[in-house]
């Protein structure tokens, strides 16, 4: 990080009793940045604030919040803004929250990544041995445990792949380690459904629009595993990547990008 904002003040530390730290009890949003501006930021605080009700974590300041993420961004041609929310300081030993916390903020600016593939060709997309676990309760949050993708990860980086998809522990294809993912077949596109596990992400949903907006049907459902043999075109999506076509599928060459590239041109001219 090259400037960092805890509850709207310039340091780098917060308490060793932060229950973010000991139970991964919060929220997060990455926040792409351009020319200056946030991007998408009220949808990233949509589903921050949501995230805040199904956790009750009684964070209220958005405004705050807002202005905080406005201001690290302001003058900086690209960069990633990332903002914490925790339940804050423990008050008491033990799992259960007394009611007595008080939120921690934590704004931080990053450069923007230099290895960002951007529609590059030859993106490689795997399948990881890493597996989601089904939880309902905190499906489509970005919330502060992320052991899973941390493994995912890790292996990630011995092979020679770009990304990796993560199946959930009842073999459902989810999405990528740090991604969403549509697919098309013969039938059209779809992407998986995030109603047991994975993250419903800012850019997924800009995709939705706009494939509504072009007349692009797309199904969310569940995708089974053994359906991957019948993609024939594939693209991830983030905040960074923007949407990722996908030229290589588990070791297969797909056939088009004509869908991720008609969507992101869309998606650029809407929003810059």
């Amino acid at each position: 990080m090259d400037a960092t904002l805890i509850d709207g003040r310039p340091g780098e530390h917060v308490s060793a009793a932060d229950r973010g730290l000991h139970y991964g009890d919060g929220l997060f949003e990455t926040i792409s940045c351009l020319g200056g501006r946030p991007r998408w930021l009220a949808l990233h605080l949509e589903r921050l604030q949501g995230g805040c009700e199904r956790l009750q974590l009684p964070f209220r300041d958005f405004e705050a919040l807002r202005a905080e993420i406005a201001s690290l961004a302001a003058g900086q041609p690209r960069c990633i803004v990332k903002a914490i929310l925790t339940r804050g300081r423990s008050v008491r030993r033990g799992y259960a929250p007394s009611g007595g916390e008080l939120p921690t903020r934590i704004v931080g600016r990053h450069p923007w990544p230099d290895a960002v593939p951007r529609a590059r060709p030859g993106f490689r997309l795997g399948l990881s041995s890493v597996k989601l676990g089904v939880n309902p309760l905190l499906a489509g949050l970005k919330h502060l445990n992320r052991l899973e993708q941390v493994l995912a990860q890790m292996a990630l980086q011995q092979a020679q792949l770009d990304e990796v998809l993560m199946l959930s522990s009842s073999e459902l294809v989810i999405g990528g380690s740090m991604s969403n993912v549509f697919f098309a077949d013969a039938a059209g596109l779809f992407t998986p459904a995030l109603s047991d596990c994975g993250v419903a992400g800012v850019m997924r949903r800009v995709v939705l629009e706009a494939a509504a907006t072009l007349g692009i049907p797309v199904q969310v459902r569940g995708v089974a595993a053994d359906e991957l043999g019948a993609v024939r075109a594939a693209f991830v999506t983030n905040v960074r990547w923007g949407v990722q076509p996908v030229d290589v599928l588990l070791g297969r060459t797909l056939e088009s990008r004509a869908h991720a590239l008609s969507l992101q041109r869309l998606i650029d001219a809407t929003h810059g």
